[in-house]
Formats: C-alpha cells, structure tokens, sequence
C-alpha cells in the first residue's frame, strides 16, 4: 500500500496550517528516508507503541524549527496515517490476494508499523481479509532484527524455511528474511540496473508474477507475507 497524499505532502501541509513554516516537499521525503534508513541501521531494533510515537515526533521536530504548534502538527499528522482513507493499495495487490484465495496458504502481514496499521487494513477492502497482521510494535522489534523474524515463526507456527516473505525493502523485509532463513522475494516496481539481489531471492515487478510462481508448489506449509 501507499499513502495518499504522499508523506511529504501530507507533512508540508500540516506544517505549514499549524506551525507556519513552509517547506518543501522534497525537503520532508529527504527527512523522512534518512530517518528510516538510520533507524534500521541503528544497533537497537526494540521498539514499543510508545517509541514509534517519539520517532514520528522528532522527525516533525527535526522538521519544523519552532515549537508553537508542534502538538496540533504532531496530533493531525498521527491521526491522518491511522485513516484507511490516506491509503491506498497497489492495483495487482487484489488480484495477487485472490488467486491466493483459492490456494492452501497462511497468508500475514508482517510490518515495520503501529497499532494503527489494524485500522488502516480493517477500512481497506483489499487487506481486511488478512486477519493475521504482525506488528513490530507489538512484537517489541522492528526489522531486520532477528527477534522480528522469529516472532513471525512463532505465531504462524511454521517452519522458517517453508515461509516465503515478499517485501518492497532489500534490508528490512529481503536480508531480514534471508538471514532468518525465508524464503524471500523483492517487489520492486521501478527496476534498476545497479541493483544487486542476493542469491535465491526472487526479484519482481509486479505482484501477480507470484500467482505462477506458487501453483506448482505444495502449500500446506507455506505462507506468504507482505
């Protein structure tokens, strides 16, 4: 899924109607892909419902060089990307859950979120169905750490090597995987040549290329995340 408007434009507006401070779009993404990126590098994966409220904070923090207003920002901002109305799904993510459907799969959502992501798939047709939801807040780790992944084993009660993880991350969710020893595929919709897969990962770019890839196996084992 993906937010709409972008993260950067949501920010942009919200910081300027409550703090009045106008910044530009490609400042706020800037911001907000380094923050991320330092944060899963960061030795301490840990995390808790508390400590994800304190990073989107900082982050406005770091954002706006005032502090009038700051709460309002932080408030309306929170609120927004807890709405399944600032979300949408990708188009090949529906027919992907279909075909899906009719095989015999576990399927879960395993994310780097809060408890909000509850709300947001609950109010998006095409996830609601996905009742199994694991959540790096509620887990206590974020990925890549090893303790996310094992988390993952342990609620699907499957074996590490017959769960299949497919993420749009070549850290968090593909190395994350590997090294936990899933199996793993990358969903990367804008391909670049320069980009280096590790061995066995699949490399997609389209949700639905799965469909073909899965039939042949035998599924009573297998599951697949997102």
């Amino acid at each position: 899924m993906f937010p709409v408007p972008t993260v950067a434009d949501a920010y942009r507006v919200a910081i300027a109607e409550h703090c009045r401070y106008e910044i530009a779009a490609d400042v706020v993404k800037a911001a907000v892909t380094e923050g991320l990126k330092s944060r899963s590098a960061d030795g301490d994966l840990a995390t808790n419902e508390q400590a994800e409220r304190e990073f989107w904070a900082d982050l406005i923090r770091q954002l706006c060089p005032c502090s009038e207003g700051f709460q309002a920002c932080f408030y309306t901002l929170f609120e927004h990307f807890a709405k399944p109305t600032s979300w949408k799904c990708f188009p090949d993510v529906a027919e992907l859950l279909s075909g899906l459907a009719k095989l015999d799969l576990k399927l879960a959502i395993a994310s780097n979120f809060d408890s909000r992501l509850n709300t947001v798939c609950d109010g998006l047709g095409d996830l609601a169905g996905i009742s199994c939801r694991i959540i790096s807040s509620q887990v206590g780790f974020r990925k890549p750490a090893p303790e996310f992944f094992s988390a993952v084993v342990d609620i699907l009660n499957i074996p590490a090597e017959n769960i299949l993880l497919v993420g749009d991350d070549l850290i968090n969710d593909v190395q994350g995987a590997v090294n936990a020893g899933f199996q793993s595929a990358w969903i990367c919709r804008s391909p670049s040549k320069d980009i280096n897969v590790p061995d066995g990962v699949l490399m997609l770019t389209d949700l639905r290329q799965l469909q073909d890839i899965l039939k042949p196996l035998t599924y009573g084992e297998q599951a697949r995340m997102a």
